[in-house]
């Protein structure tokens, strides 16, 4: 059995569905608003309290890698996303929603916290470019999704269909899962802990936690309010601006391809750097223009800038961590969905008291801060490389 192709082809289903379930909410957030009446800061309120479940799941990856392995606990994470999507496509009240979202994001975050150490654990060549090409499956499941749920949302009572769309892809995840147990893993009963302060002691691993905050912020952000910005603010059908996020994914996914193969010339830092400077002029000219078709190419522009931003950084961190990589992980996943759900909250209450304008140009000035980190980890690298 190549170990590696197996891992990496799960990994690769896994962050597809990642991908498909987590945009949903998202794209259908206008016709959820309108089905339970609530405005935006409760939006806001909706889709940052899954992150709380979601860094709990970084926690508890974490804590049980050495002991437990990465794989088994990929396969934990399968289980947790099927059982939140059996809640999500029978509940018909506010609660069972939350209550699944929750569920889904442990499921999802355990997911992906895993796939990072098995990365770092099966030591391939070229982590980045096995990122990139990992999370282009989860672009790609973010582009699908909004198309089913534009198809589904015939009215507004209808945004838990594609929910129930997602459960049947998530049950051939499910037959994989006796392959994972397969995959050797000899455990330690060392602490992932163990290594604490020698990965806080160096500076790199916070500029690698600002910038995946940041990243992870402005990504779900803007993915999670774009389809009720472009309704309100641009006054484009509702059906047709569920369809956005799917524009900017399209946009994630052709930058991550590319990327998967350029990261490893260009060198990490530069390419990290490029990508928030595309990120910032296309998100900003998404901002200024008025008419639909515009909009769209400067979205997809911005999805080609956001593209590898996050495998980028992880790849960092892999590559910089020669010890403490599962501690080190799990604070990278926690860092990322803080970011999340920092980004969903202050762009709804935004959103809610000064208008979705407001809200959305928040997002320009955390990408115009991404900047500044992408350089500070330049001249980091650089005054590493001369010393």
């Amino acid at each position: 059995m190549d170990t590696k192709r197996v891992f990496s082809t799960i990994s690769s289903y896994a962050f597809f569905l990642f991908g498909f379930t987590s945009i949903i909410l998202g794209s259908a957030l206008p016709a959820i608003e309108k089905s339970f009446g609530i405005d935006h800061q409760i939006a806001g309120i909706l889709l940052s309290l899954p992150t709380i479940s979601f860094m709990l799941s970084a926690v508890v990856v974490s804590s049980l890698s050495n002991r437990v392995g990465p794989f088994k606990l990929l396969a934990m994470g399968t289980f947790f996303i099927t059982s939140g999507l059996i809640v999500l496509a029978l509940s018909r009240s506010f609660w069972l929603l939350l209550l699944g979202s929750l569920t889904l994001s442990f499921g999802t975050g355990t997911t992906e916290t895993s796939i990072g150490i098995g990365v770092s654990g099966l030591k391939y060549r070229k982590p980045a470019r096995a990122l990139n090409l990992m999370h282009s499956l989860f672009a790609l499941g973010c582009i699908i999704s909004p198309f089913i749920v534009a198809a589904f949302l015939v009215d507004y009572r209808s945004w838990w269909k594609p929910f129930l769309v997602a459960l049947f892809a998530a049950t051939f995840l499910l037959f994989f899962t006796p392959v994972l147990f397969k995959i050797p893993f000899k455990g330690t009963r060392e602490k992932t802990s163990y290594y604490r302060k020698e990965v806080f002691s160096q500076k790199i691993f916070w500029l690698i936690l600002a910038g995946v905050f940041l990243y992870v912020a402005y990504e779900i952000g803007f993915t999670s309010w774009l389809s009720s910005f472009v309704f309100e603010s641009k006054g484009i059908e509702m059906r047709y601006a569920s369809i956005f996020p799917a524009l900017l994914w399209t946009g994630i996914l052709i930058g991550r391809l590319i990327t998967g193969f350029v990261v490893e010339k260009l060198g990490y830092e530069l390419s990290l750097l490029i990508l928030t400077l595309i990120s910032f002029v296309s998100f900003a000219m998404a901002l200024l223009l008025k008419s639909a078709i515009p909009i769209a190419v400067a979205v997809i522009f911005s999805g080609i800038g956001f593209s590898g931003t996050y495998p980028t950084l992880q790849a960092i961190l892999i590559s910089t961590m020669k010890r403490g990589i599962g501690f080190a992980i799990g604070v990278f996943t926690v860092a990322a969905s803080l970011g999340g759900a920092m980004a969903n909250y202050s762009v709804g209450f935004l959103g809610h008291v000064f208008g979705m304008n407001a809200g959305i140009l928040f997002i320009l000035v955390l990408i115009a801060l991404e900047i500044i980190v992408a350089l500070v980890i330049m001249r980091h690298k650089a005054v590493k490389d001369s010393g």
